[in-house]
């Protein structure tokens, strides 16, 4: 008979969002929170239930649709929560701190936030995030972990229970990020791009907050004085219909290159010369910490806590000005070689210094087995 899992980790899918690659991250660093894990996935989103499997974490797939199988996957969630191996529950994202809290039978949860804006502009998610979640924060989770201190800061704001907030930040493996330029230029040749082009990218779903036009409106700006730049974009939705309007919108068909989903992140870095963050809210955006990582130039919008993965504050960008983001886009396209590469040194430093993976493990270690001591070390 296998072990018991005794830590339950609810998510609201498995596409390839930035909690669950989170997750995935955390899983794969720190053998004992893997061994003790088994997930649950209440959306239909599936891109890296594969890999949690591979890592040998059980999956279970819950989707609730509105539809005839609604009622049986909320018995199955409870079921699971309650069941005599479950010993600590962490959700991740609104939907799954709500059902968490709700259906948790008496067991301890943690909720794990990720952004900073209260899922403004949602409707399903805005009320649980702005409404039920307040509520509930005093009653239901033991702890609330943040992934950033603009993302604690806006829920404090919002109402959630003041004593249960804690900052745990991301974190990366950084022996497992390494830039890849031979994968970058054949990624480059398949698309097309002279040698010498000047491109940049975003690796960011479709997303009223990641805020696609702005950063097409900056692009199209700058080609007027930079005519051989072009745009890559990947992610969830990037290569369908309301991106497409907008890349007509600005001009830029076959200046800008929607590639949808990618399964290699290594090869769309690669080929970057600079990754640019347009979003207009964040928790602590991944992406930018991945761009240093794996060797690229970054910007971002001034968004969650951008501004401690970043060497220089010159690289940031105030939300929707796509004229600032056009004149940053080209400052860097114009440093010399050797600027570039110090500026990447400088932020790839950054990263690995304070967000080093097996540090932030240590964190959720000592959380989770306060919460439920033993949970780890194979005592029942």
């Amino acid at each position: 008979m296998s072990a018991p899992r005794p830590l339950v980790h609810v998510v609201a899918g498995l596409g390839a969002g930035g909690a669950e690659t989170f997750l995935l991250r955390l899983l794969r660093a720190d053998p004992r929170l893997r061994e003790a894990s088994r997930i649950v996935s209440i959306r239909p989103l599936d891109a890296l239930s594969a890999q949690f499997e591979a890592l040998g974490v059980p999956v279970l797939k819950l989707p609730l649709a509105a539809n005839l199988r609604l009622p049986g996957h909320l018995l199955a969630l409870r079921r699971t929560l309650a069941d005599k191996d479950t010993r600590l529950i962490q959700s991740w994202l609104y939907l799954s701190d709500t059902l968490a809290a709700v259906l948790g039978a008496g067991k301890p949860v943690v909720w794990g936030i990720r952004s900073s804006h209260g899922a403004r502009g949602k409707r399903l998610t805005g009320l649980l995030a702005r409404r039920v979640n307040p509520w509930l924060s005093s009653r239901g989770p033991a702890t609330i972990v943040c992934c950033g201190q603009q993302a604690l800061e806006a829920h404090r704001a919002l109402g959630y229970a003041t004593e249960r907030l804690h900052l745990i930040p991301n974190g990366y493996e950084i022996d497992r990020f390494e830039p890849d330029p031979a994968a970058g230029a054949a990624l480059r040749a398949e698309l097309g791009l002279a040698p010498d082009a000047f491109v940049v990218g975003m690796a960011a779903r479709t997303d009223i907050y990641k805020d696609h036009g702005t950063l097409l409106q900056a692009v199209a700006l700058a080609r007027k004085q930079l005519p051989n730049l072009h745009l890559l974009l990947c992610g969830k939705g990037t290569d369908e219909e309301p991106i497409a309007a907008l890349i007509r919108h600005h001009g830029l068909e076959g200046v800008c290159l929607p590639l949808g989903l990618q399964g290699d992140m290594r090869r769309f870095y690669a080929a970057l010369d600079l990754h640019v963050l347009s979003s207009r809210s964040e928790g602590f955006p991944n992406v930018v910490a991945e761009a240093s990582l794996y060797g690229c130039g970054s910007l971002s919008t001034d968004v969650g806590d951008a501004r401690a993965l970043l060497a220089d504050p010159a690289s940031l960008i105030p939300p929707g000005d796509a004229s600032t983001m056009c004149e940053r886009i080209l400052a860097f396209q114009a440093l010399p070689p050797a600027g570039r590469a110090q500026q990447i040194a400088a932020n790839r430093a950054v990263v690995a210094s304070q967000f080093d993976m097996n540090r932030i493990a240590q964190l959720y270690r000592a959380t989770y087995e306060a919460l439920a001591p033993g949970l780890l070390g194979g005592q029942t």
